[in-house]
């Protein structure tokens, strides 16, 4: 039992101290109790050779080196007696330190002992932690919530509807067992929530276990992980045991990657490290208990493609559920579920700013929104304002405005025919998003930018919608050699062209769009969690350089016509030019406003017709301001 163990350490370092101070004592030379006549009379003799005197005590050293002790008696002269002896006297200084310096003198060094010993094992075995007592290796940290139950509900989960009615099955379950129960039907054991950070993983756990008012039991996935083999494995199992203790509950494995790796090849040859063996307990433990008692484990990771074959089959890992990066109408409910303690002005429309933010999770919303509070607090405002969020919108993906960036007019210059190339592609390109702004304020680092809003995400690409993106990113390049030639072009399309060259392979060598090439996948994406890197399978030298040529053929094809395009609009280019350079940001609406002075036909509008979702959205913020 863990109280005897501890029982028999603290009895161990007990009889250690007592030890100490035997030998600490023991090291003190002995001293003989001797009478006072026996003291004169080896005075007498010759034979004491010194005596110290303090508090009426005397210890003396006779010639042979014995130590001998005796008291002085209240008013006797014995000190001038044994100095008429010729005996050398010494009279220490009485020193008033009292009963507690000599406390500390004799027993300071094993209770310093005693106090480094205490914090080392505290220190090892998670002394900060109130479930982590000096030499409890063994206890769990996972935080157990049950009178404080989380507050979440599925109210406050936005932007996921197919996961919300995937986990009402698992509420019901918690809530009422029986109904499962009574035709054969188990519920499942173990629930992975797997997504990209940010997507709300966590906060649809707390959900779960908010909705079905049972206790949550949270736990990270490297509080099992320790130095000392074994300690993980008993983690678990105190883990497992707490649970059944508050059955029917809800235990949460936050980053279970980093108990969960996949064993893999590197363990073949029958290592016993540490985390191995804290994944076979939770796999022993998971297939253990029963789903009657009323455990449901929810674990999340952002890394499904590491974690152990044997941990998602089913019977641990029942139901794996994906959580997406929210598409535009999901973006629009999370907007709206963190805009309600916010005070939003009239003129803030929830589906634009839906709209400007592909690819946020629900994190990035938040932040987004927060951001905008602070800069509209920081200018006196009481309500929170469109340009704020659009502010607030521009920290969060290109970073502060380098408001203290000394740029020369001429190199101004360059940098706005560059971002107005790009504007006039994405408004004569067939099908590209619609423009939103130009702006040529210096942010991150980035010296302009052209922002589209697009109308709707897309989740599949036909060709011609990516040859419009290569053409726009093209819109760059092509206006500093159309206004400047080919000695003026700068360092400025860099990103440009990585990205068009990236596009251009993918169509090529990933999606089968050449017919040159033809239907052959010679690259892979692998690690979709971590950006999405592109690896090339093993092919031949010829096809290798077919792929290059097409490549090359495709940008050069995209470059000469994008050039062409801005060389037909130059003077209407140079009017938007002058005009970006006297305001620094300027619209879609005031961009098209130009052309069209010069009698040029726009094949992309600014903005799309009022949907209802815009209606709604307008209606409610003016209701929450």
């Amino acid at each position: 039992m863990q109280w005897a163990k501890n029982l028999f350490v603290w009895i161990l370092i007990l009889g250690f101290m007592i030890l100490a101070f035997n030998l600490f004592e023991g090291s003190k030379e002995t001293v003989v109790k001797t009478p006072l006549n026996t003291v004169l009379q080896l005075a007498e003799e010759g034979k004491l050779k010194e005596v110290k005197v303090k508090d009426n005590v005397i210890v003396g050293v006779t010639t042979d080196g014995q130590r001998i002790e005796t008291g002085i008696p209240p008013g006797s002269d014995i000190v001038g007696k044994l100095m008429d002896k010729g005996v050398k006297v010494e009279v220490s200084v009485p020193e008033h330190s009292g009963w507690l310096v000599s406390f500390l003198i004799s027993w300071l060094p094993i209770l310093l002992f005693i106090g480094i010993w205490i914090y080392m094992m505290r220190q090892v075995s998670g002394g900060g932690n109130p479930n982590s007592r000096a030499f409890s290796f063994g206890k769990s940290r996972a935080k157990v919530y049950i009178d404080e139950k989380p507050k979440v509900t599925l109210n406050h989960v936005a932007g996921m509807e197919e996961v919300k009615e995937e986990v009402k099955e698992i509420i019901e379950y918690l809530k009422d067992p029986v109904k499962f129960q009574r035709l054969g039907g188990r519920p499942p054991k173990g629930v992975l929530l797997y997504g990209e950070p940010g997507v709300g993983k966590t906060l649809l756990a707390k959900a779960i276990a908010g909705e079905a008012h049972v206790p949550f039991i949270s736990v990270s996935g490297s509080d099992f992980v320790e130095m000392f083999v074994g300690v993980g494995a008993a983690r678990v199992r105190d883990l497992f045991d707490t649970a059944k203790k508050h059955a029917p509950c809800i235990i949460f494995i936050d980053e279970i990657d980093a108990v969960g790796r996949s064993r893999g090849v590197v363990n073949l040859g029958g290592g016993h490290d540490e985390r191995e063996q804290t994944l076979n307990q939770l796999l022993v433990e998971m297939d253990g208990f029963d789903t009657s008692e009323g455990i449901i484990v929810i674990a999340a990771t952002n890394r499904p493609d590491i974690l152990d074959p044997a941990l998602l089959r089913p019977g641990r890992f029942d139901r794996q559920i994906f959580i997406p990066r929210p598409d535009v109408r999901g973006r629009y409910e999370i907007l709206k579920v963190h805009a309600k303690d916010k005070k939003l002005a009239p003129n803030v429309d929830l589906e634009i700013v839906a709209r400007a933010t592909p690819g946020f999770t629900g994190a990035d919303l938040e932040n987004v929104l927060n951001e905008a509070a602070l800069l509209a607090a920081r200018n006196g405002k009481n309500y929170i304002e469109m340009e704020d969020i659009e502010e607030a919108i521009d920290r969060v993906t290109m970073g502060l405005e380098r408001k203290g960036m000394v740029i020369s007019p001429k190199e101004k210059e360059k940098i706005a025919y560059h971002e107005a190339g790009h504007a006039l592609m994405s408004l004569m390109v067939p099908g590209s998003d619609p423009l939103h702004k130009v702006s040529i304020i210096p942010r991150g680092m980035a010296l302009g930018v052209t922002q589209q809003l697009p109308i709707d995400d897309k989740h599949m690409y036909d060709k011609e919608d990516l040859m419009g993106k290569i053409l726009t990113l093209m819109g760059g390049r092509a206006a500093e050699e159309v206004f400047y030639g080919r000695e003026g072009i700068t360092t400025g399309a860099e990103n440009d062209l990585q990205r068009a060259t990236e596009l251009a392979y993918r169509m090529v060598s990933m999606w089968g769009m050449s017919e040159r090439v033809g239907p052959l996948a010679v690259r892979k994406t692998i690690n979709p969690f971590l950006g999405g890197m592109t690896t090339s399978v093993d092919i031949s030298e010829e096809l290798r350089r077919e792929i290059d040529q097409e490549v090359k053929n495709i940008l050069t094809w995209a470059y000469e016509e994008t050039r062409k395009t801005i060389e037909t609009y130059k003077e209407p280019l140079k009017a938007v030019v002058k005009k970006l350079l006297e305001k620094e940001t300027i619209s879609c609406e005031e961009f098209v406003e130009v052309l069209k002075l010069y009698g040029i036909e726009i094949k992309n509008e600014c903005k799309k017709e009022e949907t209802s979702l815009e209606k709604n959205t307008q209606k409610e913020v003016k209701s929450w301001a």
